[in-house]
């Protein structure tokens, strides 16, 4: 194959050019011609050979001469100097010098020199306005880009699909949701939504999805004929928000089958998240073996952002030693992968390996951050390290100097709660040097409950709700403590505040993937096909318990029935009807992993370790807090959760 010889291009062409008399257009030429290079510094002979003709400048070298001064990170100051000149020429009225002195004081930080600047100009065009919105709009001056959008529709002005975009940015931002309605009738009206105008219908689905308007946001979608990989991002981030999340995987096999190939980082990451979330290990192998296969024909490596979303997923869907493999195979860590790891071992259990991890980190040379710490006290509390968890609160603040905020805060209450020594929580407390938040005296209402503290917790319950009197899961809390204590005159006062103000308990729900379907599952549930096989199968489990010693808990059941009806009841727990649906619908010896939206209760935490040795099966039950491993009779929270 021949090669093509470079065009011959002597060494002494600059000083040929320096013989020729320069003029405005050919100086502009050659600034402009340098600034594509990226060579700012080249120009500067140019320049003062320029200036040594005493060439005056006009409307063609200002624009030039302004750019070059900012690439050569020249003084702010130069800027006004060539608004002065311009003014002094009569070049200010003309727009292209107008707009460049706009931009330049935008890129500065300068937003009173524009106003000024505005109000000396008499003839503005659609190009200086939307100028002079972007630029105000970008620097997070967004009421002031509207103000000037309302001037140039009061001189006549018809706004461009540019315009359009940066008005719906701003009003996205100001939750302005009547105006951007307006924007996008107007855009309608004009024609602009039949011209395939992709940033301007991002900008519309990006304004209503930030508005709250999911629907409208899915409408615009769904009508965009032309797609990019922002307009993806958007809408599934939107559906991410509200918990939709198979909508979330809908849409990604949508934008598989679409032809899309190489996605960006954040949509990747958010995938990943929602596998975690919904504990859909499955589908969690199938997108990171989606990065290993596309990452391959363009880099080497994935990234470490995908990377440790990687590892978290795999920590978030019960699937550990994945986690701990990947981990070990990493060649690059920062903090978060640390982070991660940590945290991933205390919300499995493993207390202990999470402290040899943040040993680890501290000895590769990683500085821990307040977030670390945040892993580490929670891993203590799930752990029942009391002495560790108040080591490592001094350590924080002695070798780290970081400053303890209300989460970490919030971690040593439940330390102490959690292990029993409610005096030293309350104690804590009261010794905090900022004022305890509503999740300070949540956690310690837990461990009242946990506990059976009736006393104590009707003081942190009034505390609680002094401070917000509408959340729902302090009353809850009390309504236990009282059911456990047998208080059911008090139970009753607490669940007629409740129905007062409106308060209803959060549906429980558990979910489980079979054969790549999940299943979904509500207290008491009939819905399911399978449903009398279901209660049959549990009712048969509750006997066989029976007959190995085992005592039913009921104090998790309705309190106003008899005992028959609490084991009945009992057997409609969403996590129990997930995993005798699971039994009877896998013969193979899988594990079984099954999430669920609220705390598992005492009784089922006893059924699936009894089932976990009489089936010979690991369970691995996630709920919000942690991640329960049953495995012969027994769980890796050492019934300490």
């Amino acid at each position: 194959m021949l090669r093509r010889n470079p065009p011959f291009q002597p060494k002494f062409h600059f000083w040929i050019n320096s013989l020729l008399p320069y003029t405005t257009q050919s100086l502009s030429s050659t600034i402009r011609r340098n600034l594509g290079l990226g060579q700012p510094d080249a120009a500067l002979p140019h320049f003062a050979e320029w200036r040594k003709q005493a060439v005056a400048p006009d409307k063609f070298t200002i624009p030039s001469l302004l750019k070059l001064s900012s690439a050569l990170g020249e003084p702010p100051l130069h800027q006004e100097h060539f608004h002065a000149f311009a003014l002094k020429s009569g070049h200010l009225q003309d727009l292209f010098v107008s707009t460049g002195l706009l931009e330049i004081y935008f890129l500065n930080g300068h937003y009173d020199a524009p106003v000024q600047l505005f109000d000396e100009i008499t003839e503005r065009d659609l190009v200086f306005f939307t100028a002079m919105i972007t630029g105000f709009a970008q620097n997070q001056h967004e009421c002031q880009a509207l103000e000037f959008f309302s001037k140039m529709l009061e001189q006549g002005q018809k706004p461009n699909g540019v315009t359009l975009s940066t008005v719906l940015s701003a009003s996205s931002k100001l939750q302005k949701i009547e105006l951007g309605k307006s924007l996008h009738c107007q855009c309608i009206r004009n024609g602009f939504m039949n011209q395939l105008d992709v940033v301007l219908e991002s900008s519309l689905l990006d304004m209503y999805v930030k508005s709250g308007n999911v629907c409208y946001a899915r409408k615009v979608f769904d009508e965009m004929r032309n797609r990019n990989v922002v307009s993806w991002n958007i809408i599934m981030a939107a559906y991410f928000s509200i918990g939709s999340f198979e909508i979330v995987l809908d849409l990604f096999k949508e934008m598989i089958l679409g032809g899309w190939r190489h996605l960006r980082a954040s949509i990747l990451v958010l995938l990943l998240q929602v596998c975690g979330i919904t504990t859909d290990l499955r589908k969690g192998k199938e997108i990171h073996g989606y990065i290993l296969k596309s990452r391959n024909d363009i880099f080497e490596l994935y990234s470490l952002v995908e990377c440790n979303s990687i590892v978290d997923m795999y920590i978030k869907t019960g699937s550990l030693e994945y986690a701990v493999q990947l981990f070990v195979k990493m060649s690059d860590r920062n903090v978060v992968t640390w982070t991660t790891m940590i945290s991933g071992y205390g919300i499995h259990g493993l207390s202990r390996k999470a402290l040899e991890a943040f040993n680890e980190m501290k000895e590769s040379g990683i500085r821990p951050d307040g977030t670390t710490f945040i892993a580490i006290l929670s891993t203590c509390s799930h752990g029942g390290l009391v002495d560790e968890g108040r080591e490592f609160f001094d350590l924080m603040k002695r070798d780290y100097n970081i400053i303890p905020e209300m989460k970490h805060y919030v971690c040593m209450v439940d330390l102490y709660g959690r292990a029993g020594f409610l005096d030293e929580a309350l104690e804590f407390v009261r010794q905090m040097p900022i004022k305890p938040s509503k999740y300070i005296w949540g956690s310690l209402l837990s461990s009242c409950r946990k506990h059976k503290n009736q006393e104590l917790g009707e003081l942190v319950a009034e505390r609680a709700m002094e401070i917000d009197q509408f959340d729902l899961g302090n009353y809850l809390l009390l309504c236990r403590i009282y059911a456990d204590s047998g208080s059911w005159k008090d139970f009753a006062r607490v669940r007629s505040i409740m129905k007062r103000l409106g308060l209803k308990s959060a549906t429980a729900c558990s979910w489980i993937e079979i054969k790549g379907k999940v299943y979904r599952f509500t207290v008491n549930d009939c819905s399911n096909p399978s449903s009398r096989g279901i209660y049959e199968f549990l009712k048969k489990l509750s006997r066989e318990m029976k007959l190995s010693g085992f005592i039913l808990d009921t104090s998790n059941a309705a309190h106003d029935v008899n005992e028959e009806d609490k084991v009945t009841d009992l057997c409609g727990h969403t996590e129990k009807l997930a995993l005798a649906f699971s039994l009877m619908n896998s013969a193979e010896k899988k594990i079984i992993r099954i999430g669920k939206n609220l705390r598992v209760c005492s009784d089922c935490h006893e059924v699936f370790k009894f089932v976990s040795r009489a089936y010979d099966r690991d369970i691995i039950l996630k709920d919000p807090n942690r991640y329960h491993r049953f495995s012969q009779g027994g769980c890796s929270c050492n019934d300490f959760w």
